[in-house]
């Protein structure tokens, strides 16, 4: 079993490398949703987070 980690352990900002083919496509997405490149990134890596989660 996974030991308990603290949220002090975890700021929330993480520096991300991606092709620029990828930052385009991410950035232009976000652009069309009205909605800012960081949220549109979060809500993505939530979705398959959350998707781990239940086939778990």
């Amino acid at each position: 079993m996974p030991l308990a980690s603290s949220n002090d352990s975890y700021s929330g900002k993480l520096l991300l490398r991606m092709p620029k083919s990828l930052h385009r496509r991410l950035a232009e997405t976000s652009e069309r949703e009205c909605i800012s490149l960081n949220q549109y990134i979060v809500s993505l890596l939530s979705a398959v987070a959350l998707s781990t989660v239940k086939q778990s």
